[in-house]
């Protein structure tokens, strides 16, 4: 994880000379079209190039190294599978953060249901919870509002519009500047600020709903008591 962070933080320090990154956008591109014509050799070049990225993008989101190297090696199969697909008309490592992103937001969705079935399988112990010594750490109850917001946070994002998305990967998990995802995307920095107000607004009316139903749903638990 700090060789991630290390690796975004020094990001902007690092931006290469124009010509290098030119000549490196070319090379990029013509490894791609080895790619799709069948040779091995380029597509592994790509996977050698990419992979470290890749793991830190997956990482960010699911906060697991194993979960995060299965959704490397899942993404990666989908780009070989989809390579005729991709149409160049944007960065091949951008191209490759979307389904970075979609694969990990997927595989969150999965293990949220797992996780709902184990905890309604009612086979966890039932120990004596009310003789516990306060100790300072967070209680059950406060880990598991913290748990449910970051779920709501991230099943919000992943109702976001894919063009959405990927700005608020770039700007909120990523750090980086409306500049920098503009120039990564290759989009203009006004439009990098349009798309993340209006994914921004999405998220505060989703969150907003929520928060909402889970007061509603706890006065009527209240109640009942």
């Amino acid at each position: 994880m700090l060789v991630c962070e290390l690796q975004t933080r020094g990001n902007a320090a690092r931006r290469l000379p124009l010509a290098a990154a030119s000549q490196n956008v070319s090379d990029e591109l013509s490894l791609v079209a080895l790619a799709k014509s069948g040779h091995n050799d380029a597509f592994g070049e790509l996977y050698n190039r990419h992979q470290r990225r890749a793991y830190c993008t997956a990482l960010r989101i699911l906060r697991n190294p194993q979960d995060a190297e299965d959704v490397v090696q899942r993404a990666f199969q989908r780009v070989l599978v989809s390579l005729q697909r991709f149409r160049e008309d944007s960065a091949f490592s951008t191209w490759l953060t979307r389904i970075v992103i979609n694969e990990s937001l997927m595989h969150l969705r999965r293990r949220r249901a797992r996780q709902s079935l184990h905890d309604n399988s009612g086979d966890a112990p039932q120990g004596d919870v009310g003789v516990e010594i306060a100790d300072g750490r967070p209680s059950p109850e406060e880990i598991l509002c913290e748990n449910e917001r970051r779920a709501t946070v991230r099943q919000a994002i992943a109702e976001l519009r894919e063009n959405l998305r990927i700005v608020v990967f770039h700007r909120e998990f990523q750090g980086l500047s409306s500049a920098e995802t503009a120039q990564l995307l290759g989009l203009t920095v006004s439009a990098v600020k349009a798309r993340t107000f209006h994914a921004r607004r999405f998220l505060r009316r989703r969150l907003e709903r929520n928060l909402n139903r889970t007061s509603a749903l706890s006065k009527l638990r209240n109640r009942k008591a």
